[in-house]
């Protein structure tokens, strides 16, 4: 009986590190992002490599304590033992921070920010490890004991098999959560009437956001108001308010876009991978949420306008600069 309760604890850590490598594979810029957060060394964060590499390290980590058998198995239980103590330790101290802090458990799959549920799933881990080390016991070496020789494989086949499965499901999760905002995200108009953002698809539109207390934002206003002169051939180009009209009314930096925009929330903008102001992204019927997300004033620039925009500039300035700016089809004008 000890055998198997000693075995199953270590199977459990492995399999936890075997799905937590294989879920972070693809995600090196996120999961950098989190190391700085975690404020960790920079040598850690500033180079993606450590973000890259790191998987791979649970991976084989994973693997080795399932897959080796005793008495070898005990090195990387220990080492296994070893990391959750150091994941318990980074997840309380950042817990008790004031600023909620980006978890990207499990490569997005568990806590969105760590809380009290980080913390004690992390000293679950912790003890499932302790007890993995004590027990020693290898599940290679006991499913070759009582089951048979060529069996010795299968917990670590197994343990694959169920992070291959959690891979899966991210999958179509985030698939059903894809289509759930296409079909549910809207902006408001300065009454609160609801536009859904698939009316922006057709033409491809250039959605821009904006923020009222963003100091960019408001040296954006002054030139943006004549962008619509200076458009790619085929886009429109859409100003998008984050927050409500009456944050926007008392800043009259804000008021030539005010006609024409929409607002919106912050939780709007992050669906569109808007992680800062002013933000800019493209929305077609291929991208109903949008792509290749920009932040800054250049880049957003180089996004919306055309290749001769300086010569379209200087046209419309010798003729006297008296062209309007003009509302894009749903503004709230039209």
């Amino acid at each position: 009986m000890i055998d198997w309760i000693g075995a199953s604890c270590t199977w459990l850590i492995g399999a936890v590190l075997v799905s937590s490598g294989l879920l972070k594979l693809g995600t090196a810029p996120t999961f950098q992002v989190t190391l700085s957060q975690f404020g960790l060394p920079q040598w850690t964060w500033q180079d993606i490599r450590f973000a890259r590499a790191f998987p791979w390290c649970e991976l084989l980590l994973g693997l080795a304590v399932v897959l080796v058998p005793a008495p070898v198995q005990l090195v990387p239980a220990i080492g296994i033992l070893a990391l959750f103590v150091a994941f318990l330790v980074l997840v309380a101290r950042v817990w008790r921070r004031p600023t909620p802090v980006s978890c990207n458990c499990f490569g997005g799959l568990g806590d969105d920010v760590v809380g009290v549920r980080t913390v004690i799933r992390n000293g679950v881990l912790v003890a499932l490890a302790l007890a993995a080390v004590v027990l020693h016991r290898a599940p290679a070496s006991v499913v070759a004991d009582r089951i048979a020789g060529w069996c010795s494989p299968l917990p670590a086949v197994l343990a694959v098999a169920v992070a291959a499965s959690l891979v899966v499901w991210r999958a179509v999760a985030a698939r059903r959560h894809r289509a759930r905002l296409i079909r549910t995200l809207t902006v408001q108009d300065v009454h609160g009437n609801a536009l859904p953002i698939a009316e922006f698809q057709d033409p491809p539109t250039f959605l821009v956001f904006f923020a009222p207390g963003c100091g960019a934002c408001h040296a954006l206003v002054d030139d943006f108001r004549w962008w619509p002169h200076l458009l790619k051939d085929g886009y429109d180009l859409q100003p998008v308010f984050l927050g409500t009209p009456e944050q926007f009314a008392d800043q009259e930096k804000f008021a030539p876009l005010a006609p024409y925009a929409w607002y919106a929330t912050v939780d709007v903008a992050r669906a569109f991978g808007i992680n800062g102001t002013p933000g800019g992204t493209t929305i077609d019927p291929a991208n109903p949420l949008g792509h290749d997300p920009v932040a800054g004033y250049g880049a957003i620039r180089n996004l919306v306008l055309r290749l001769d925009w300086q010569e379209a500039a200087a046209a419309i300035a010798d003729r006297g600069g008296d062209e309007s700016a003009t509302a894009a089809p749903h503004s709230q004008t039209s």
